[in-house]
């Protein structure tokens, strides 16, 4: 099956889950990497805000403000995406997608070797191998690309496991997945 194909699948099947469940699968999988190492050491979060049927990300967003970490979020333009801090739910804005988005007066993340920074990348579908569909426009492979030194990691729906998925060359896959169920390392 090809990724367009699955992207399609796995994306319907997420639809299905009710919006109930979807919540309290959410607040497992937050709790799950709240707990790991690689979130709790680090300085910096990189985050998404979860968009129609994803993975809760609210959550994690909270938890890292509450234990002083920065949290930042993407900012689309064009083909080129960047992460710019947000302090609050203030600093939010409609943006690309019909996704909200760090507002024009947030600073820009700037890697430091010095910091542990987490990306939490999402995705329609991934495999037990960490192989990773997004959503077709290669915004975090190109991301991660120029970021070859950031730690990643992928939250999902156990429903978004699915057996293989084909990879490309450029194509990224996170250290581990944390789903509802599981995590894969």
């Amino acid at each position: 099956m090809e990724k367009k194909e699955i992207r399609k699948k796995v994306l319907d099947r997420r639809d299905r889950i009710p919006e109930e469940q979807r919540r309290e699968k959410s607040i497992r999988i937050a709790k799950r990497l709240c707990e790991m190492p690689c979130f709790a050491g680090a300085s910096s979060i990189l985050i998404y805000r979860h968009f129609r049927s994803e993975a809760e990300t609210t959550l994690l967003m909270e938890q890292a403000w509450k234990t002083g970490k920065r949290v930042y979020c993407p900012r689309v333009e064009g083909k080129t995406m960047e992460f710019f801090l947000v302090r609050t739910w203030e600093d939010f804005e409609q943006g690309c997608f019909g996704i909200e988005e760090p507002g024009a007066e947030c600073p820009a993340f700037e890697e430091d070797p010095q910091e542990q920074a987490l990306v939490i990348l999402p995705g329609a579908a991934f495999d037990r191998n960490r192989n990773r569909i997004g959503y077709g426009g290669g915004f975090y492979d190109r991301y991660l690309a120029n970021h070859p030194g950031l730690e990643t990691a992928a939250v999902c729906f156990e429903e978004q496991i699915v057996e293989q998925i084909p990879a490309g060359p450029y194509d990224i896959r996170p250290r581990i997945i944390v789903t509802d169920q599981h995590c894969y390392e």
